[in-house]
């Protein structure tokens, strides 16, 4: 007996009948339903959504009732019910490091330290473990959250670990900690004069000895002779942070910085269908992408449409941290006059790896904290665009943006530049930043708002392992700026605070229009791929606060169930 239903179909608010009749042409079809549904943040909510086989939205609709839903179960749909939690276009990761948490989940975990002592001590605790000579490595000390508010002496620490090599880096990894048997095998240890390194430095004390503390590229010194972990432990990472993130409601990452090991084994897992989790990967282009490198992986047009992986970019580094005052500036640090930050590479060496970057089809993606980084970036970027407009379309992004010159605000919206930025890192960074560059430059500080008119344009994440992964923090930031307790009132330089629609969008629309990504994804309407967060508060309509102890109940990716609380995927 044939069976009708009223559903509406996209185009949304075309309600139409659909004659169910039982058989094999609705198998593979999957109705989401017992939920409040936003098919775009700016868009009131729907009741249900239809998906085909394939894993594309179909249409939107109201609530079904439980005879509507038998009679779509009897003639073949899945239905899945979203237990009347709020479902969203899936929340994206515009800048993150998958590896880099895997190895964060498995080292020692330094975050959240509140003394030197308490760093010795959870290190101590590892080297307990391990037999002598073993390699200690962890993540995730801030010397700002300390009494003392300095970088470390390695003397504490090698006296309490003298014989396991020890290298630790700062939260945002920009800076590391060795002891004394690592400076050792680095033959740095006594070092007279001590090394020169371009981009980088080692840091010395009143009497010129070594601390320990080695900043950006001069961590390599000690970094090289830390024992490499195989495929297997690569392996092994990457599929624990993915774990993790679909945990987090995360449908999609923008890594940053592989290296093309991990492009094949990622490309091998996507072949298995063991990647759930979509990455948009970005190669490490520092030194130079060659046209070969490009070529042993798919372009992104090329891809079958399942695959989870696209090989997109590459990212550049301009500069350092602002936190280990590595973030190159115009002007001296308002706390350390003699300092300016470090630039990784000249401009005109940045011209030519952006150069080569293109060459390769790759969409170029630059790390740039200080406003000197991000002035260069901006010039280069101005430059290309000059000579051929063409530059436009790879939609050539600026990671982090954290300090930006006031002349260089409208400079993103007037050249096309993505600006994909960390909400966390203004709510983590707030309490010193303004002792680093002062009161006038800290305006274009973590300044969403300076730099588009869109919202909807902003690439927003998280930049984990610096930062935790969780979205929900991000959006809690990105509308408060404030911490977790509220402070300060009303939020650090409250005019940049965005409004909830305009926070999701960043995290969905915005993301996807940083990858190229607009027409299928970011948005749950007719034709975009079933990628969907659903959360057991509505983060339209919540307190800022509420989104701090919300959970995520469904990680949905092209209409795959990836992850649901309290089962185990």
């Amino acid at each position: 007996m044939k069976t009708r239903i009223l559903l509406c179909l996209a185009p949304l608010g075309a309600c139409v009948q659909l004659d169910l009749e039982p058989g094999t042409f609705w198998d593979g079809y999957t109705v989401f339903f017992n939920g409040t549904i936003y098919t775009d943040p700016f868009e009131e909510p729907v009741g249900s959504l239809l998906v085909d086989p394939a894993g594309l939205v179909q249409g939107a609709g109201f609530e079904l009732d439980p005879a509507a839903r038998a009679d779509l179960e009897r003639v073949g749909f899945r239905l899945v019910d979203l237990r009347g939690g709020t479902a969203i276009p899936g929340l994206q990761d515009a800048h993150g490091h998958v590896s880099g948490l895997g190895a964060a989940l498995e080292e020692v975990d330094l975050v959240g330290s509140t003394s030197y002592a308490e760093v010795i001590e959870r290190i101590a605790a590892r080297a307990a473990r391990e037999p002598a000579g073993t390699w200690i490595t962890g993540r995730g000390w801030d010397q700002t959250r300390w009494p003392e508010n300095a970088f470390p002496d390695h003397g504490a620490l090698s006296r309490a670990v003298p014989d396991h090599p020890v290298l630790v880096r700062r939260v945002d990894g920009h800076a590391a900690l060795a002891n004394a048997r690592a400076l050792e095998l680095a033959a740095l240890l006594g070092a007279e004069p001590v090394p020169e390194i371009e981009g980088g430095r080692v840091l010395v004390d009143e009497s010129g000895r070594v601390t320990g503390v080695l900043i950006d590229t001069a961590m390599g010194l000690v970094a090289r002779h830390v024992p490499e972990g195989g495929r297997e432990q690569l392996r092994r990472r990457i599929l624990l942070a993915q774990d993790a993130l679909l945990a987090q409601g995360l449908v999609c990452v923008h890594d940053m910085g592989i290296d093309p090991e991990e492009a094949e084994l990622y490309a091998q897992l996507d072949a298995r269908g063991e990647l759930k989790l979509r990455l948009i990967s970005y190669l490490y282009g520092n030194g130079g992408i060659a046209p070969e490198v490009a070529r042993r992986f798919p372009r992104a047009e090329d891809l079958d449409p399942a695959s989870k992986l696209r090989i997109l970019g590459a990212k550049l580094m301009m500069d350092g941290a602002l936190g280990s005052r590595g973030a190159a500036l115009l002007a001296p640090y308002a706390d350390a006059p003699r300092e300016v930050g470090l630039l990784r590479m000249s401009a005109e060496d940045f011209a030519r790896r952006v150069d080569a970057v293109v060459a390769a089809g790759l969409q170029p993606a630059t790390h740039a904290i200080g406003d000197r980084a991000n002035r260069i970036v901006l010039d280069v970027y101005a430059e290309r665009l000059a000579a051929d407009p063409s530059f436009a379309a790879l939609r050539p992004r600026v990671e982090h943006a954290q300090i930006v010159s006031a002349a260089d605000w409208s400079r993103f919206d007037d050249l096309g530049i993505v600006a994909s930025m960390q909400p966390t890192h203004a709510t983590s960074d707030m309490r010193w930043a303004e002792a680093r560059v002062g009161p006038d430059r800290v305006r274009g500080a973590y300044a969403w708002r300076r730099l588009t008119a869109d919202p909807r344009r902003l690439a927003f994440g998280s930049d984990f392992p610096v930062e935790h992964p969780s979205p929900l923090a991000g959006l809690y930031a990105a509308r408060t700026r404030t911490d977790e307790d509220g402070s300060p009132s009303g939020g650090w330089l409250p005019d940049q605070r965005l409004d909830a629609r305009e926070a999701v969008a960043a995290f969905t629309q915005g993301a996807a229009w940083a990858a190229r990504e607009e027409t299928s994804r970011g948005k749950l309407v007719e034709g975009f791929a079933c990628d969907m967060t659903v959360l057991s508060v509505d983060p339209i309509r919540c307190s800022p606060a509420e989104l701090l102890s919300a959970e995520v109940l469904f990680t949905v990716v092209d209409g795959e169930v990836v992850y649901a609380r309290g089962h185990h995927q």
